[in-house]
């Protein structure tokens, strides 16, 4: 009998133990909270500032409203915490050898007086540039894709009205335009 007993208390305890690990390991073995990548990207439609109304003659547009129409830009996001979004950007198309710097700002209030800027990147042989931002509070973003000499606007989000949102599971999507 005392075996008995000495066995039933053995499994409980084993059981318990294998509940406890289970609770624990769960959340770190889980995938992100939320990912938005490859085909389904967080945003892919970055306007060209030269089809931006009013901003037919700014920069290197030259009356051109399709100027900079082939650019594609592409925004991967990954919540792999709660509270932490890493933003992926990725650029086609641009001219290759050109530096480009990504800026970011939130709801016409720029970050500590200024826009923030993501980074700069000189687009390769092929015109890829890559960016990469890791922030808590993605709401209200919009950017910028500028070239570094003379810091004029390429593609935008943000001056075609086009702002990053939180959504209630966590995903982002853009509101705007």
């Amino acid at each position: 009998m005392t075996h008995v007993r000495s066995t039933s208390r053995m499994a409980v305890v084993a059981a318990s133990i294998a509940l406890a690990i289970a609770i624990v390991a769960a959340p770190s073995l889980a995938g992100p909270i939320t990912k938005q990548n490859g085909k389904n990207p967080a945003f892919n439609a970055f306007t060209s500032i030269c089809s931006v109304p009013g901003y037919a003659d700014y920069g290197l547009c030259g009356g051109d409203v399709t100027r900079f129409a082939d650019v594609k830009g592409k925004l991967n996001a990954v919540q792999p915490k709660l509270g932490r979004y890493n933003l992926d950007f990725s650029f086609t198309s641009l001219t290759p050898g050109v530096e480009y710097r990504l800026w970011a700002t939130r709801d016409a209030i720029p970050f500590n007086g200024t826009y923030i800027e993501v980074g700069r990147a000189v687009a390769d042989a092929a015109g890829n540039a890559s960016y990469r931002l890791q922030t808590a509070a993605p709401g209200g973003l919009g950017f910028d894709l500028n070239t570094v000499q003379g810091d004029i606007t390429v593609v935008t989000s943000w001056w075609s009205g086009q702002y990053l949102v939180v959504n209630a599971d966590g995903s982002l999507s853009w509101a705007g335009a």
